[in-house]
């Protein structure tokens, strides 16, 4: 350790003393030694490698790495790449940064905080590592016995070993060699370096980093750079992405199409507008409330047009089609939802802000913690052109249900509401709709189906195998089919009954994509039976959808008489 280190870690030890009750203190610390905007942005272009072989930018590797640790896309006023930057040339600092979050109240207790996001050092005392106990007892436990306790410790765990490694320099991979895997660190000549600082990169480099915060001068660091994308284009210029599509994926990260503050506002937001708008003009009809509803539908093709776009820029930076995973096939399957919508929205507009919601729903599930956005190279099964054939068919359908579900939901609350003539008549045109929206996904889940099974026998020999998916997907067959048919029975409850099933019976689908992949074991599993809690919006969503179809059956009583 070099004196100007010595001297620095004394001096945030003398700091943190004085003003150990201020996080003022660690806040001055990080911008006396912030990693330059300029420089970071050209770091983010290098090029890492993952445990799975997948080549990515620096910008990437960063933006996955701070929102595993803290489970946030920026901290302290500085980007991903400024953040793991500094912890890789600055440890001492970092490891006193409050960064890793813990979200779980008696592991706080274990280690004496009642913060969300504890730093590095609080974990130790003595040289003993706190948790070590906790985790060795998870470990131990199979996965389904696993207590909720357990889960929270192997994931704080995983954090800090993230973290370890980062400030040790052993997770991120940016040199390729010819023979054998990819390092972090190797001997190199510099033209205009000291020979002596030469045997090793990350030497010069943190030398050079630690001028710079002194300095402000970022030149000579910026050129270290230079020399990295050169040893990557020598070693690897034949399997490294081109400079395009590197850009790409960064624009896409910037962009966060599926993120909370683009697709999801103006889904929820416009699907809100437009159905509100709609209701009004069930009973009030005027020139402004026209206008809203032909300006909320304009933002909703501009929302579609992005999500249509998001996708193909997806699909052009992993490589392959943008539904291989769960993650994928949900924002998919909210496309699908929307894609159904503006089909149907010539019939009825309802039909469009119902597409809204639902896929707004959707990116909220995407957007969940058990779900995991990044990209991955595929696995040898999904390496196929069935992937885009049998995959893009069956989630479709799962689009034009959702849309099914929605649409009866809104009929029951619209049969709430009154019982007057311009209501029943929306009812009845709705109906239709969601007849002709099922119609449609009944279809495409059948031929999904049927592709599905001539893909089952190029990949394992059999066309079928009773596997839960294969069940799950023929049961929803059955279900969809049994309530298409209810309209032979003619009964005068038809319109109450059919939308009732379209919302129920999508219980059946999401058993067939979410049961069946998470607690199921078979060969379409994700988890392999290692099931993930179920939301907690799951009940409360449930007790409503009962309680609106009671009372909304009993209002349907008096449309009888």
């Amino acid at each position: 350790m070099s004196l100007n280190k010595v001297i620095f870690f004394l001096f945030i030890i003398y700091n943190l003393n004085i003003h150990s009750s201020n996080d003022i203190s660690i806040e001055k610390l990080i911008l006396d030694r912030t990693v330059n905007l300029s420089h970071s942005e050209k770091y983010s272009k290098i090029l890492t490698i993952d445990k799975n072989g997948r080549i990515k930018p620096f910008h990437t590797t960063s933006s996955e790495i701070l929102r595993k640790i803290a489970r946030k896309s920026n901290m302290y006023g500085l980007t991903p790449s400024q953040i793991v930057i500094a912890m890789s040339v600055d440890p001492l600092l970092w490891q006193m940064v409050p960064i890793i979050k813990v979200p779980d109240e008696d592991i706080l207790k274990i280690i004496g905080k009642n913060e969300s996001h504890v730093a590095f050092t609080s974990f130790f005392l003595d040289n003993q590592y706190l948790l070590s106990n906790y985790v060795e007892s998870a470990f131990s436990k199979k996965p389904i016995d696993r207590t909720k306790f357990d889960k929270k410790i192997i994931e704080v765990d995983e954090r800090i070993n993230i973290c370890s490694m980062i400030f040790s320099d052993q997770l991120i991979k940016i040199f390729p060699s010819k023979e054998g895997p990819w390092s972090s660190d190797v001997s190199m000549y510099i033209p205009g370096v000291d020979s002596l600082k030469t045997q090793s990169f990350k030497s010069v480099y943190r030398d050079l980093i630690y001028s710079s915060f002194d300095s402000g001068n970022w030149q000579d660091s910026d050129m270290l750079l230079d020399f990295v994308i050169n040893w990557q284009d020598k070693y690897a210029g034949n399997v490294l992405p081109s400079r395009y599509k590197v850009n790409a994926e960064i624009f896409y990260n910037n962009l966060d199409p599926f993120g909370w503050k683009r697709l999801f506002l103006i889904y929820f937001l416009s699907g809100c507008i437009l159905l509100l708008t709609l209701l009004i003009a069930i009973f009030y009809k005027n020139k402004t409330i026209l206008n809203i509803s032909k300006f909320t539908k304009i933002f909703i093709s501009f929302g579609f047009l992005l999500h249509f776009f998001a996708l193909g820029l997806r699909w052009y930076v992993s490589g392959h089609a943008p539904w291989s995973d769960a993650y994928e096939s949900v924002i998919f399957i909210s496309f699908a939802t929307m894609i159904a919508g503006v089909i149907f929205s010539r019939k009825s507009s309802f039909a469009l802000s119902a597409a809204c919601l639902v896929a707004a729903m959707l990116l909220v599930v995407a957007n969940l913690n058990w779900l995991n956005p990044e990209m991955t190279n595929l696995v040898p099964v999904l390496n196929s052109y069935w992937l885009m054939i049998h995959v893009s068919v069956i989630t479709s359908s799962y689009g034009f249900f959702g849309l099914c579900a929605f649409i009866g939901f809104l009929n029951l609350i619209l049969i709430i509401l009154s019982n007057k003539e311009k209501i029943k008549v929306n009812v009845k045109e709705l109906t239709s709709v969601n007849e002709q929206s099922m119609i449609l996904g009944l279809f495409l889940l059948t031929v999904g189906t049927f592709l599905g099974g001539v893909w089952a026998n190029e990949s394992w020999g059999r066309y079928w195998g009773w596997d839960p998916k294969e069940t799950w997907a023929l049961v929803s067959i059955i279900v969809y089919s049994v309530i298409l048919h209810l309209r032979l029975l003619k009964s005068k409850s038809y319109n109450y009954l059919f939308n009732f099933f379209a919302l129920f019976g999508f219980s059946s689908i999401l058993m067939t994509y979410f049961g069946v992949n998470y607690y199921l074991d078979g060969l379409h599993s994700y988890a392999a039976g290692d099931a993930f809690p179920i939301p907690t919006f799951v009940f409360p969503t449930l007790c409503i959808c009962i309680l609106i179809s009671t009372i909304s059956f009993i209002r349907f009583k008096k449309w009888l008489i």
